[in-house]
């Protein structure tokens, strides 16, 4: 017996065979523990964007913004009674200004994808 799955993250077909004389549950479980393994083959990054992808339809959409930065902020720091603090790996720049942004049109791309979401901020 034979049952193909699809792969949510990358799209992939997971193919998962059995006896034809196990019993039909069996194949389920296979499928299951074969989607685990694939799973494995995926980054932790990849694995929790699909994650959040999953629950964000569930997010009003006013508060949909202001909910993924603060979930990607957790994910790249800590916040303490001093302020937010990054995290070893993102507290350090691999390009300067120049480089990443280039010229004006993408510095005010960035500031505006990069707003807090309140509506009267000015970040």
């Amino acid at each position: 017996m034979t049952m193909t799955s699809t792969c949510g993250i990358c799209g992939d077909r997971i193919e998962s065979r059995i006896p034809a004389s196990w019993h039909p549950s069996k194949l389920a479980r296979r499928a299951e523990w074969d989607m685990q393994a694939h799973l494995k083959t995926h980054s932790f990054a990849e694995l929790l964007r699909f994650e959040i992808r999953q629950d964000l339809d569930q997010v009003p959409d006013d508060e949909r913004a202001t909910i993924v930065r603060d979930i990607y902020r957790n994910l790249l720091g800590t916040a303490s009674p001093a302020g937010y603090v990054l995290g070893d790996a993102d507290s350090l720049g691999v390009y300067s200004i120049d480089e990443a942004l280039g010229d004006l049109d993408v510095y005010q791309l960035w500031r505006s994808a990069n707003r807090c979401g309140h509506q009267h901020c000015a970040h």
